[in-house]
């Protein structure tokens, strides 16, 4: 089965699971709210391949996975906390995390959502 991830095409229906602390993290700024839609597998799973959608924030996470994402609305800044290095992703940008790696994130205006595939075990 191949399921097209287009930037120009309408998303899925997300499913709301409220603050990223839920996940996890840690906010440092604002609510930041976060909705997920799973394409392949279940959270639970080796491999997982979603989109992840969040409100404005700003919040400190841990890698739990290795993860390639691709962004399709809005923008984020991503801040690697070991080397203090910060990008910023718009529409179409990608980015690759190695498990493990502790990453600021930063979402400035409105939402931010993304395409993910995520491999636990890699």
């Amino acid at each position: 089965m191949i399921n097209p991830l287009l930037l120009n095409a309408p998303l899925l229906e997300l499913l709301n699971i409220g603050s990223v602390t839920n996940l996890g993290s840690e906010v440092i700024e604002g609510d930041p709210q976060a909705s997920v839609a799973m394409i392949h597998g279940e959270p639970t799973d080796n491999l997982t391949c979603g989109i992840f959608a969040c409100t404005k924030g700003k919040f400190k996470m841990v890698y739990p996975f290795d993860e390639m994402a691709t962004v399709h609305e809005g923008s984020v800044k991503l801040t690697d906390v070991k080397t203090g290095k910060t990008v910023e992703y718009h529409k179409g940008d990608s980015w690759f995390a190695t498990k493990g790696t502790e990453v600021i994130w930063e979402i400035s205006e409105g939402r931010f959502v993304k395409h993910y595939l995520a491999c636990v075990n890699a």
